[in-house]
């Protein structure tokens, strides 16, 4: 049923939906696999028995990945989908992360949470205007501490509790780089000149694709899972050109046994806030746990997880490659990411030249309004097609329903059964109590 180009996609096509193959089948959509079982129908398997494991392990990992995707949409789904729309309605009066594209001609420096973000702030605060500052939520605390201005912050977080990285912050010139699915109270305390939103595509969805399409929200960026890997993403279009370098620190994905995180950063404060004569001012259970994995560096040792681990893999396999030249980190695994030991000479420029590579992206507001305009009227019609409000048979009601609510996942991708639209009495149910919940966001 599949090419071989085919077969080599076929982990990421699993993933997905509404997928045609070239033989004109229809790929079971992403949900319909739980398990993924290796059968091997001849010896032929053995000519390229590396190429085959490869393809099944992928495979297997994208199958796990969904299912553990979809147990986080179920916990936080509906908070990401309120906060998509909450801020989605104040989009127009912020500037557009386009307008950011190759407009940076500075050596660019990120700022992580991790430990080396002690070193980066040492490094740069001396001579900071000649670099462009980009930093993670959590290390913006430990860089104003320091009297480090970034230019940028990104925050992904749809939870409450990362407003504590902003207190403090708003009489800041900083430009806060939100994801559409960030919580949206952010809004209430910052001008929203000072924000630029961005679209990770936290789910895979027709309602996101149409907004897409019609240019209502930004370009979508993959769910890297950790805003480290996202302010990366967006560093590499901010630059100018690859001659323009990149600089990141406390993207360790480890760290050393008691301390997981730089100094001043969020979870370093909270450790120091609960710091009595029977808690210890150092986290070791991080590091010597089920869970653990330990490491060497320089005759060293150094602690991971799993989940760093693989922000860590996902880091090497999509940016240290041959097309992103002049890419630094000052990570602890150094067999995986090369360490810079110091920053490079400054490209000092005059504040026109940077002005002068910005874009005029605009949006518009009137298709904006539309949109919720269309939305409230849609849904106010399905809420009408479940109640028996409007007449017609029961053949037609299911028909009007499936074309209603099946492309509005927003609806229903937080329900547990939810990677998929069902047409049964409980499940219509849960929508219709969904409906008045999005109306008064719309």
């Amino acid at each position: 049923m599949l090419t071989i180009s085919e077969a080599y996609d076929l982990p990421s096509l699993l993933t997905k939906k509404d997928i045609k193959l070239k033989s004109g089948t229809m790929l079971p959509r992403a949900g319909t696999f739980k398990r993924t079982v290796f059968i091997d129908f001849s010896a032929g398997v053995s000519f390229h028995s590396d190429l085959y494991q490869k393809l099944y392990t992928y495979c297997v990992n994208s199958i796990m990945t969904f299912w553990k995707n979809r147990i986080t949409l179920t916990k936080f789904g509906r908070k990401y989908s309120h906060n998509f729309f909450s801020n989605l309605k104040n989009i127009d009066k912020t500037t557009p992360i386009q307008n950011f594209y190759e407009s940076v001609n500075k050596p660019i420096v990120i700022f992580g949470s991790g430990e080396s973000i002690d070193k980066g702030i040492n490094y740069i605060k001396e001579n900071q205007k000649d670099y462009y500052i980009l930093c993670a939520d959590t290390a913006l605390q430990p860089l104003l501490e320091n009297s480090v201005i970034p230019n940028g912050v990104f925050i992904e977080e749809a939870q409450n509790v990362i407003l504590k990285s902003f207190i403090g912050t708003q009489n800041k010139n900083v430009t806060i780089f939100a994801g559409l699915s960030s919580i949206s109270q952010l809004a209430h305390n910052f001008p929203l000149n000072n924000f630029s939103y961005f679209s990770t595509e936290y789910v895979v969805a027709n309602f996101i694709n149409n907004l897409n399409s019609q240019n209502i929200i930004p370009p979508l960026n993959p769910p890297f899972g950790s805003v480290g890997l996202t302010v990366f993403y967006y560093a590499l279009k901010f630059r100018k050109d690859s001659s323009i370098p990149i600089y990141t620190y406390g993207l360790d994905f480890a760290y050393t046994a008691g301390r997981t995180h730089g100094k001043g950063t969020l979870a370093h404060k909270n450790i120091l806030l609960q710091l009595n004569k029977f808690k210890s001012l150092y986290n070791f259970y991080s590091s010597y746990n089920n869970n653990s994995i330990c490491l060497m560096e320089n005759n060293n040792k150094i602690y991971s997880t799993p989940l760093l681990q693989s922000y860590a893999t996902l880091f090497v396999n999509l940016f240290s490659n041959n097309q992103y030249e002049n890419v630094y980190n000052s990570s602890q695994i150094s067999n995986l990411i090369k360490l810079p030991f110091k920053l490079p000479e400054p490209i000092l420029l005059s504040e026109k030249n940077e002005e002068e590579q910005k874009h005029n992206f605009v949006y518009d507001s009137e298709k904006i309004k539309k949109y919720f305009d269309d939305e409230k009227q849609a849904l106010l019609y399905l809420k009408d097609l479940l109640t028996g409000k409007i007449n017609i048979s029961s053949q037609e009601r299911e028909i009007e329903i499936k074309k209603v609510a099946e492309n509005r996942e927003y609806l229903y991708l937080h329900f547990p059964d939810g990677h998929c639209f069902s047409y049964t009495q409980d499940f219509l149910n849960r929508i219709r109590i969904e409906i008045d919940y999005f109306l008064k966001i719309f």
